[in-house]
């Protein structure tokens, strides 16, 4: 499949070309494979795709390794550690129905939080996936700028940021909240066994 025809699909998939009648973008993006479009498109499918409204869906944790951001699936200690993520996640309203990214085409993202909107702008570099959100202060909560990675995987996308940087914002969310030091504490405690890892959150297409 050469770049051209990749491309029109990329574009068929996030709707500025025509849609099948018969699928959706989700089941068609399942059948094309999102990376290898994505690679074929030097990152412009997660580009365009990641445009619209995002739902949170879970904890995401990567370990960065030779420069590429590689699964810990068949680590023990991940199912662990999302678990613990889920908790810390929850005390500052990051949940499912609870959290959820808007990305515009105008580089403007808003972020619903809980009961907290905030709102600012990102940039992303296709060829190495990076992302950096710039976050308009809230209030008392200033949450500055995030730089980390997105990728697509399959019909979700990732937003991942180095652990202790994602870690800093969830204390910011956290108002001082007493409880959030014990769940915190179990996170640090198993992050001291990885090395460049990175942290963040799994979306779903709303």
């Amino acid at each position: 499949m050469n770049r051209h025809a990749v491309i029109c699909i990329a574009l068929i998939l996030c709707g500025i070309a025509p849609r099948a009648a018969a699928q959706n973008w989700k089941n068609a993006l399942k059948d094309v494979a999102s990376n290898v479009v994505d690679k074929a498109t030097d990152g412009k499918a997660t580009e365009l795709l990641m445009v619209g409204s995002w739902s949170y869906s879970a904890p995401g944790v990567k370990l960065e390794s030779d420069n590429t951001l590689a699964d810990l699936g068949a680590s023990a200690m991940t199912g662990k550690l999302q678990g613990n993520l889920k908790t810390l996640y929850e005390l500052v309203g990051i949940r499912q129905g609870g959290c959820r990214f808007t990305f515009a085409s105008d580089k403007s993202f808003t972020a619903v939080i809980g009961e907290r909107t905030f709102r600012g702008t990102y940039e992303y570099a296709a060829s190495s996936h990076d992302v950096t959100l710039r976050f308009e202060r809230l209030a008392q909560f200033d949450l500055g700028t995030l730089t980390g990675k997105a990728y697509l995987s399959g019909t979700d996308l990732q937003l991942l940021f180095p652990a202790t940087r994602l870690l800093t914002m969830i204390e910011t969310l956290s108002e001082k909240l007493a409880s959030i030091s014990s769940a915190a504490s179990s996170v640090e405690t198993l992050l001291k066994q990885f090395e460049s890892l990175y942290l963040g959150f799994e979306f779903t297409k709303e």
